[in-house]
């Protein structure tokens, strides 16, 4: 079943007569997409339930605005917003401690639910439509930690009260690397605090991070779920601990957890496509035959043909555009072949994703 059919399968249930589960927490995960900069009140320790959250968004935004949002998901997350703040488990779930920040250097954004099982959720975004947001993630490859990181370490330090309740910490995409970094640097007090991490398809470390003592901890109590065909969970290393989902989209989109396939009270299980394993392979081996400052090379050569492109936000990427980034990338000399080849060879997987899409519309 989708997600929406849990929701109206168990939306009745509160929390205390059904436990808070995985899906709980993916959704919790999918709602800190939305931009509540004008919803959520100035005083970052003022609560707002769910359920006037979802009032408030619906009056600053019709159904055109709406279907225009970006990335292409967020409608999505929008009608489960909508279906979410109608249900008894989750209505009254108050949230507080909204940061939402984008600059030249980075895009962060997080908030924290306070639950009806007294435990709190602290939930990180994963990355938006901005371009900068996406080149942070790139950056991971050499940077550690990188300002978004930072960012989700001094989030946690101030929200969680040593003497307060325990908290679950989470996030899809980069939130969910926000959400391990976040537990790996803070201290044993913090830590103790916190009953369970959770990753969503989200990217892994550099080796240094990953062998250290700290990922060990944090491995303990991590949580983490990738699809099928998933890549950018299986970016860098990470944790071999995690659970396959089954998903009803297709390739890239996979990455998209509110398209999991739900089996009552969890994800359905899967395995790993042999073509995720191949392209996993194909991708570890580039990234670990070049030291930090190659990396940091290549990605500025990506960076900059995209802005010679024009492209600021992932939505620009349209099917004409692609094609421009190809041409771009192909022409490009500074980058050497194998790295070429590979990005190419993505661009015309993602080329016809988006015109397979088309058509079926």
């Amino acid at each position: 079943m989708t997600i929406e059919q849990y929701i109206e399968r168990h939306g009745n249930d509160t929390m205390s007569e059904l436990p808070f589960t995985e899906i709980d927490s993916l959704l919790l995960t999918s709602l800190v997409y939305l931009n509540l900069d004008k919803i959520m009140p100035k005083d970052k320790n003022e609560m707002m339930s769910l359920s006037k959250i979802s009032s408030l968004f619906f009056k600053k935004n019709d159904e055109q605005t709406i279907k225009k949002m970006r990335p292409s998901f967020i409608p999505h997350v929008i009608s489960i917003l909508r279906l979410m703040a109608q249900k008894k488990r989750y209505k009254n779930i108050l949230f507080y401690n909204y940061i939402n920040e984008v600059t030249d250097i980075t895009q962060f954004c997080a908030i924290t639910a306070k639950l009806e099982d007294h435990t709190n959720y602290i939930a990180f975004s994963g990355t938006d439509d901005s371009v900068i947001g996406w080149k942070e993630d790139f950056q991971m490859s050499y940077v550690f930690p990188v300002p978004a990181q930072e960012k989700a370490l001094n989030y946690l330090k101030n929200t969680i009260s040593i003497f307060g309740p325990k908290y679950r910490v989470g996030g899809h995409s980069k939130g969910g690397n926000l959400a391990m970094t976040s537990y790996m640097l803070n201290n044993f007090l913090i830590q103790h605090k916190i009953i369970e991490v959770y990753n969503f398809d989200g990217p892994g470390f550099r080796k240094r991070e990953f062998e250290s003592k700290k990922f060990k901890v944090m491995e303990r109590k991590l949580k983490m779920y990738i699809p099928e065909k998933s890549l950018i969970g299986r970016l860098f290393r990470s944790s071999e601990n995690y659970e396959v989902i089954k998903s009803s989209s297709n390739v890239f989109f996979q990455h998209d957890g509110t398209r999991w396939i739900v089996d009552d009270l969890k994800f359905k299980r899967g395995e790993f496509s042999k073509q995720s394993k191949k392209l996993e392979k194909r991708v570890f081996d580039w990234i670990n035959s070049y030291q930090d400052e190659d990396r940091k090379k290549i990605v500025d050569i990506i960076f900059s043909v995209l802005e010679k492109g024009g492209i600021t936000e992932l939505s620009q990427l349209r099917v004409s555009k692609l094609q421009k980034v190809y041409i771009l990338i192909k022409e490009n000399k500074d980058m050497d072949k194998e790295s070429r080849k590979l990005i190419l060879d993505a661009i015309k997987k993602l080329i016809l994703q988006k015109e397979n899409k088309k058509t079926s519309n």
